[in-house]
């Protein structure tokens, strides 16, 4: 599957200028995000509510949709800033989208593959492909409790600092051993 493509430029067409200023505070902070096809949704907290937020990538200029009183008139702010939570963290609306690790093109791509699979399922492939834990440990110079701690944060949703360079690293094992 590949990243469907969007742009600050196409926010700038279709938004005001003050709207996506405003847009930057809310980049980030959405909850139920996903993805399916070229449709983008998330959720997020306005002054008045929860606002349920649709971007469609399908269409030129971009279609949205919007809960807030603003969006019946123009592009909101809610939604450019669906558009740049889209641009700036794709990983965060990973839940219906996988990508084929063979098949990886771009850095956009690579970059969201790390971020969405889990670290103990490139560690499985590792182990079918015959390149032990301890292997791994010696080459990047983690050692084989701290990957191991680093598995039970990734499965929780915690974020160590090693643990993207340690999935690039078993991404390249990968592509020599598999």
């Amino acid at each position: 599957m590949q990243l469907i493509k969007l742009t600050e430029e196409q926010l700038k067409n279709i938004c005001s200028g003050i709207n996506l200023q405003r847009a930057e505070n809310y980049v980030g902070k959405f909850q139920n995000c996903s993805i399916d096809g070229a449709i983008v949704k998330g959720t997020i907290k306005g002054n008045h509510g929860d606002y349920e937020v649709t971007l469609d990538l399908s269409t030129d200029p971009i279609g949205y949709k919007c809960c807030c009183e603003n969006s019946k008139e123009h592009f909101c702010k809610h939604a450019a800033a669906l558009g740049l939570t889209y641009i700036y963290t794709p990983w965060v609306f990973a839940s219906k989208v996988k990508m084929d690790r063979k098949k990886l093109q771009t850095t956009n791509e690579i970059q969201f593959f790390v971020k969405t699979t889990p670290l103990k399922d490139l560690l499985d492939e590792l182990k079918k492909a015959d390149v032990s834990l301890s292997t791994l440990a010696e080459l990047t110079g983690i050692s084989v409790q701290q990957i191991s701690v680093m598995v039970k944060e990734d499965s929780t949703g915690r974020h160590h600092s090693l643990t993207d360079p340690l999935k690039m690293s078993c991404l390249f094992l990968l592509e020599k051993y598999a």
